[in-house]
């Protein structure tokens, strides 16, 4: 498989793996201790939508260290004859630093969701003690850990507008095709704030980045 092509996968990958995050995961009433709640989050729809979601994230890294490859290689023969070799590589490369670090701070805080939450609801269930619910929020809100969390979606934001930014000086094709996916990593922290139907909506909106990206991601190099 070339390049080029490993790119495009990774990228498609990586919008539809996150898409399936608020698809797969279970949405109960959240303000009220209840039995279904505690259900919801021992289930194993909880433990796999968190792990899609992660995931998504995760294969930005993969995706972007191939973008970058394949600019780097873009002379003559690229889509636009006014592509110059080389140009949009810088942006790049830092795209994929920002989103490989913010990738991974967030991984730490999926980490506490889908396995802290689901103890704490498992214990709930076994004990008959719905009170222990009270721990998930105290779990949440656990000062170094939202602070990791916000820091590493906010590097994904930034990665976001460096993706846009290196499409736009490599001239690709409909070199603004990298806004959407900017929009939808920027939106990726403050969308944790809505409810399922926005959480959705955004995971189709990252999932369309992702794919028209892949698409733009040009299909010929100085070395193919």
């Amino acid at each position: 498989m070339t390049t080029v092509r490993r790119t495009r996968v990774a990228f498609v990958a990586a919008g539809l793996t996150f898409l399936l995050f608020p698809l797969l995961r279970p949405w109960p009433d959240e303000t009220v201790a209840t039995a279904e709640l505690a259900t919801a989050f021992a289930s194993d729809r909880w433990v796999v939508a968190h792990l899609c979601g992660i995931l998504g994230l995760a294969l930005l890294a993969p995706a972007l260290l191939g973008l970058r490859s394949v600019l780097a290689q873009a002379g003559p023969a690229a889509d636009r004859a006014d592509a110059r070799p080389g140009a949009g590589v810088g942006a790049a490369t830092w795209a994929l630093v920002t989103a490989w670090t913010g990738a991974g701070l967030a991984a730490l805080y999926f980490g506490a969701e889908i396995f802290g939450i689901r103890t704490i609801a498992e214990a709930a269930l076994r004990d008959g003690d719905l009170g222990l619910l009270a721990d998930i929020e105290v779990l949440r809100m656990q000062p170094w850990a939202v602070t990791l969390f916000a820091t590493g979606l906010l590097l994904l934001a930034v990665s976001g507008v460096l993706v846009t930014v290196a499409l736009w000086r490599a001239g690709t094709r409909l070199r603004w095709a990298g806004i959407l996916l900017a929009i939808g990593l920027v939106l990726v922290l403050p969308q944790f704030f809505g409810g399922p139907e926005l959480r959705i909506t955004h995971g189709f909106l990252f999932a369309a980045g992702c794919v028209l990206v892949a698409v733009v991601t040009p299909s010929r190099t100085a070395r193919a």
